[in-house]
């Protein structure tokens, strides 16, 4: 979203970025609640201001000595086992040396109530114009984790949330419909947790007179699955419940520029270019996506998560999705199967050749689908903690 890139990771800290690519009387801000990138970049090319989230110092000190004592051993077995295919073991192996109810004992982002405080002030601090991204971190496991209690399903204390969340991401298949109904109200929790924040963030907005001369582009990085394909979160192979995602947007010159509903497949990585346009300037030549308000039709590429052993990549186009899985692939008519059924790979070797073809090879080839080396031990606790890596 800041690069307008699908590998951005070095062009977040060369640039260009969002914050490089305004002009210099633009004050450029990122705000947010995200460990994994605050412990990945120190700062954001051409942002005038870059603050990690406030948790982050905090977080070691929470954690007792003897659970950072058991994650280290978990973290040196059981990699080893998974490499050697023995994941049954490696998963009894975690369970022997850390309880599942330790991996979330300490919620390792910022609350949205936190996240919006440091919004308010920077827009309070700030001479216009100005330019902010603000990224919350609320509708993320372990939901609702920061609300006083969950706004939908029963009251449920700090250590039964933990202990349903880590179930769910460790083993999946024991969840049953009433856990997984329960999952859906905490998520729901959450997301309406996040939402009275943002509210709040637009109402400061309205209290200094800036909402009417200020655009908003509200969305998310990836949704979530409650075992549509037999797992929780978001590890799992880019399914539409992962990378469908919502997006609303306003700008300052009000709505009549916007269409109501935009039917058209789009990107992440069109954003930037937005921002640019509201600012009035020519995105740079690297930015890789297109205004939201000029007709742009795509043919998504979207990677797998960190869970899977092998590369997976998919591609959306002309209302079908294929999944290369290694060497392996999955096909779906979304239009006849929205839900992702029923894989019709086998009956059209064809057509999973014509898809494939679209997919860049370097994509196919990168690594084994699993965290990048050269995270910091620091991330990869983290990453735990969240439920990226069980």
């Amino acid at each position: 979203m800041l690069t307008s890139r699908y590998d951005g990771n070095s062009a977040v800290r060369s640039g260009p970025t969002i914050g490089s690519a305004l002009p210099d009387d633009v004050r450029t801000g990122a705000i947010h609640s995200n460990t994994f990138f605050a412990s990945k970049f120190d700062d954001v090319h051409g942002m005038d201001v870059y603050e990690d989230f406030v948790g982050q110092a905090s977080h070691d000190e929470a954690v007792p000595t003897t659970n950072k004592l058991a994650r280290g051993l978990f973290d040196t077995v059981r990699p080893a086992l998974q490499r050697l295919g023995v994941f049954d073991l490696a998963r009894t192996v975690q369970e022997a040396v850390v309880p599942a109810s330790l991996i979330h004992e300490v919620a390792v982002f910022e609350s949205a109530e936190t996240t919006t405080d440091r919004a308010l002030e920077f827009i309070r601090e700030a001479e216009e114009p100005f330019c902010l991204w603000v990224h919350y971190m609320d509708p993320h496991r372990p939901y609702a984790i920061n609300a006083d209690s969950p706004a939908y399903g029963p009251d449920l204390d700090r250590s039964e949330i933990l202990d349903l969340m880590a179930n769910a991401g460790v083993d999946p298949e024991t969840i049953d419909d009433d856990q997984r109904s329960l999952l859906v109200d905490l998520y729901d929790s959450a997301i309406r947790y996040t939402s009275e924040h943002v509210s709040r963030l637009f109402d400061g907005l309205a209290d200094d007179g800036l909402w009417e001369d200020t655009s908003v582009v509200l969305t998310a990085d990836h949704g979530e699955e409650f075992g549509e394909h037999g797992l929780y979160f978001h590890r799992n192979h880019p399914y539409e419940e992962l990378i469908r995602v919502p997006m609303f947007m306003k700008t300052s010159e009000g709505t009549s520029n916007l269409p109501l509903e935009v039917d058209e497949t789009r990107e992440l990585v069109d954003i930037a270019p937005t921002v640019c346009r509201l600012h009035d300037v020519d995105p740079p030549e690297a930015f890789l996506g297109t205004d939201l308000r000029e007709s742009a039709p795509r043919e998504p590429i979207t990677r797998g998560s960190f869970a899977a052993d092998v590369p997976v990549v998919a591609v959306r186009a002309d209302g079908w999705k294929y999944i290369n899985i290694g060497d392996d692939a999955e096909l779906y008519d979304l239009a006849a199967d929205p839900a992702e059924r029923t894989d019709l790979s086998a009956d059209n070797p064809e057509k999973r050749r014509a898809y494939r073809s679209k997919i860049p090879n370097r994509l196919l080839e990168d690594g084994d689908g699993g965290v990048p080396d050269d995270v910091t031990d620091e991330a990869r606790q983290r990453l735990e903690e969240l439920g990226h890596l069980d």
